[in-house]
Order: C-alpha cells, then structure tokens, then sequence
C-alpha cells in the first residue's frame, strides 16, 4: 500500500492531516524506547497522524464506539490506526498519545510540529494554516517503507496578534510566552466554563469556521478523574476553595 492510500484510508476515518519523518529525524525527538530502531526494527519511514476541524468528530459520531462510555473517541482512534496498520505489508507499528512506554509518553506536539502539521502558539498548542487551534496530533504509523520528509511550518501566527485569546481566558494564564499547563488545568478545576469549553481558543482568529461544536469541545476539555488527577484537584480546591488566588476571574 501506498503512502497516498494510507492517507486516503485515514481521511475517510476522518484523520485528515499527516506529516511524515524519517527515522533520523524522529528518533532524535523522543524517548529512547519508542524510537524507531528499538519499538520498530525496520521502520524506514514515520507517518505522524492528525486530525483538524470537525472531520474526526463527524466520523466518529458514526462509528460503533460514539455508544461507548469509557474512552470512546480513543477506542476509535485505536480501531482505525490499527486497522490500517494491518493493511501495510509488513504490518506497520503504532503509536498512540495516550500510550506509555516505560512510562513514557511520545511529545506528540513536538513530533506534529517537525513534520509540519502546525507551530506552537501562546495557547500551548498546535495552530495550522487552515485549522487555526483546531487541531490534534493522535497517533503515529512507523513504516516499512522510505518516505519524504515534511517540512516545518513558516506560519507564526501569534507575532504580532493582539492576542484576543489573552483576554478571553478565564483564568488569564494565557501570556506573550505561552500558558504553563499547571496554570491551565488548576482553572479547569476551579472553573465550570474551563471544563466544557474554552474561552481563549475560541477566540483565537485563526480558522475559525472550524472550530469544535460544543460537544466535541466538551469532550476534548473533559477532566478524567483518575486518581492522581482526583488528588491534585482536591488539593488545588483546598487551598482555593472559592477561586480567588491566581486565575480566578
């Protein structure tokens, strides 16, 4: 199979952006047990997988997991990658944004970034051309076969942007150099609006004709009550129980 059926195979799922690199690219960019000549001896090509806009929600809603309780758009994240995996010969590795290896997770932003899916932005995220913020990097496909490799973006929307997205942020943790992620999810905790939705993304100027639809941003700004998140958040509560410190509107 061929690299532009892979990608036709995976737009259909609705995984409408990809980037390639090769293995002397990848390898330098994440843990060591996830490159390429240690998860996947052979591997000849990375194709790093997206998705931008409402396309993935949209095929998602159709498929068999949308019923599911526990991790649905995950399981279907899951199914797809794997299902084109098994069409490759011989059968490609994965990856996936969830996973840990030695507890390890692959930086999928700065994978997304290199192959050319996106550059960062304040909001800490990817931001596209077309998408604007409206963007994810989901998985990975290590490939039996050589490919081209992409090229980062030159697109730096934030130089210059007055930054609506600053003063829409609920918990204004959004700043010139970016938002820390502790900041970000200490808001989501305190902050009802931050768990089913988000201000300053949907006010970036940046594509947004495609932003999520209400559900799809519930879904993604969701808080997983693990244990561990449960602990942190008890204690963010604890010691802020009305929301007055920093971040607190």
């Amino acid at each position: 199979m061929s690299l532009e059926q892979i990608r036709a195979g995976l737009e259909t799922a609705g995984f409408n952006l990809s980037g390639t690199l090769s293995p002397e690219q990848f390898d330098p960019l994440v843990p060591e047990v996830w490159q390429s000549k240690h998860h996947v001896p052979g591997c000849r090509g990375i194709l790093v997988v997206g998705s931008g806009g409402r396309a993935l929600w949209s095929a998602f809603a159709r498929s068999p997991e949308a019923g599911l309780r526990e991790d649905p758009l995950d399981r279907y994240t899951a199914r797809v990658v794997g299902e084109v995996a098994d069409t490759i010969l011989p059968r490609a590795g994965i990856g996936l944004y969830w996973e840990k290896r030695d507890k390890q997770y692959l930086p999928m932003m700065k994978l997304g970034e290199r192959a050319g899916l996106g550059t960062p932005g304040r909001l800490g995220i990817l931001l596209h051309p077309e998408f604007g913020p409206w963007l994810a990097v989901r998985a990975l496909l290590y490939l039996p076969f050589p490919v081209d490799p992409g090229e980062p973006q030159s697109f730096d929307p934030c130089n210059g942007c007055p930054a609506p997205c600053a003063a829409a942020c609920l918990g204004q943790v959004v700043h010139e150099a970016g938002l820390e992620p502790s900041d970000c999810f200490r808001t989501r905790v305190l902050k009802r609006g931050c768990r089913v939705g988000c201000a300053a993304r949907s006010a970036c100027v940046v594509g947004p004709e495609h932003a999520y639809t209400p559900t799809q941003l519930a879904h993604h700004q969701r808080i997983r009550w693990r244990r561990p998140v449960l602990g942190y958040a008890l204690r963010t509560l604890l010691a802020d129980p009305l929301g007055r410190g920093r971040g607190a509107s």
